[in-house]
C-alpha cells in the first residue's frame, strides 16, 4: 500500500493547483466587471462550487480506494 502514496500525493497536488488556478481565473482582473464585487462575487462562488464538484469527490474516492477498499 505504501507504493502508492507518491500517486496520491501527486493527485492532490493536481487538485491544489487546479483550485489555485481556478480562484485566480475567478478574479481575472482583465475582466471589464473585475471592480464589481457582487459579479466577481458570484463568480468565484460558482467557480468553486465546481471545483468541489468535480475534484474534491475524485480525491476523497482515490484515497478511500487505495486505503480502505484493495
Amino acid at each position: 500500500m505504501g507504493s502508492y502514496l507518491p500517486i496520491i500525493l501527486f493527485a492532490a497536488l493536481i487538485c491544489v493547483v487546479a483550485l489555485i488556478s481556478t480562484i485566480i481565473i475567478g478574479i481575472n482582473p482583465a475582466d471589464r466587471n473585475y471592480t464589481n464585487k457582487k459579479s466577481m462575487k458570484k463568480r468565484l462562488v460558482l467557480l468553486s462550487v465546481l471545483y468541489i464538484i468535480a475534484f474534491v469527490p475524485a480525491l476523497i474516492w482515490t484515497v478511500v480506494y487505495y486505503y480502505f477498499l484493495r
